[in-house]
């Protein structure tokens, strides 16, 4: 018989279920709520156990949600949302918002801005992570998520295009074999092929004039970008995170060839609460008026 009241129990095994259902599975979870992905597991099956159901089972690409766990997951996210949003209303002196982005863009693009912010909204406390998340609307009201993605979102995703062109040391001496092309091979939000940035270049523009066929692979855009600066490549540098660079001359554009349309930003939990759209809002401004200098 289901358990027809909660107790703490229950409800911590729930937050767990709610993070594996929200992060597509268990290994990334356990990063979320910084946990092995063991003790994860273990309270998905005491869950199980104590419901009598199956809420998830092993896919071809990992777990998927039964229509027991889809049910539960529904449940749980709209009464984790207004337990949130119950909690906010409980703050009359200012408001926090935690903000996650993709670590090459918190890090050489939003760290730089916030102290505007902060200025313009001194109530307003924003907390910034570095992280890749999933393409979804968070779970937590006071949450909001900017990705990196390849297309634009489906639904009424709020988006900004993203460019990229090949840069590199202005003062990199030209290699007989050809400069190495420098690959953030994990550069969307969602899953891709390594060098999938610089494919999309190749398919429109080809192989760029001094490039040779050598490559280096890096984790970050940040670390491609680094590298070029280090005169050891060609890296395809997006625009609002090489423009420092190319203002600071310590990279220059390969040539002359207009950017590429590489992928979009597209930001998610915007409308939760009156702190987060107005961090959102400011978002949206900043990240439009960066690509009018495109």
């Amino acid at each position: 018989m289901l358990p027809r009241r909660l107790d703490a129990s229950l409800l911590a095994d729930l937050w767990f279920f709610h993070a594996v259902a929200a992060a597509g599975g268990f290994r990334r979870a356990a990063a979320v709520l910084a946990i092995t992905p063991g003790a994860v597991s273990q309270r998905m099956q005491r869950l199980e156990a104590r419901l009598g159901l199956v809420l998830m089972q092993r896919g071809p690409r990992g777990f998927v949600l039964t229509q027991a766990g889809q049910q539960l997951y529904l449940a749980a996210q709209q009464g984790f949302a207004a337990l949130g949003d119950g909690l906010a209303a409980l703050q009359p002196h200012g408001a926090s918002v935690r903000l996650v982005a993709p670590p090459s863009l918190a890090l050489g693009w939003l760290l730089p801005r916030l102290g505007r912010f902060a200025r313009l909204h001194p109530d307003i406390v924003v907390d910034l992570q570095a992280d890749t998340v999933p393409p979804q609307r968070p779970a937590a009201p006071s949450h909001l998520h900017l990705c990196y993605l390849p297309q634009p979102p489906q639904g009424a995703v709020p988006y900004w295009p993203e460019y990229g062109m090949p840069v590199r040391s202005p003062t990199a001496p030209a290699l007989e074999a050809g400069w190495p092309l420098l690959h953030d091979d994990s550069p969307w939000s969602v899953p891709s092929a390594p060098g999938s940035e610089w494919t999309r270049w190749l398919a429109v523009h080809g192989r760029p004039a001094g490039c040779g066929l050598a490559e280096r692979h890096f984790n970050q855009a940040q670390l491609a970008y680094r590298s070029a600066e280090a005169g050891e490549g060609v890296a395809l540098g997006r625009w609002r995170l090489v423009a420092p660079a190319l203002q600071a001359g310590s990279l220059c554009r390969l040539d002359a060839t207009p950017p590429l349309l590489l992928g979009c930003y597209a930001l998610y939990g915007g409308e939760r609460s009156a702190a987060v759209a107005t961090l959102a809002g400011w978002l949206g401004d900043e990240l439009a008026a960066d690509a009018a200098g495109i």
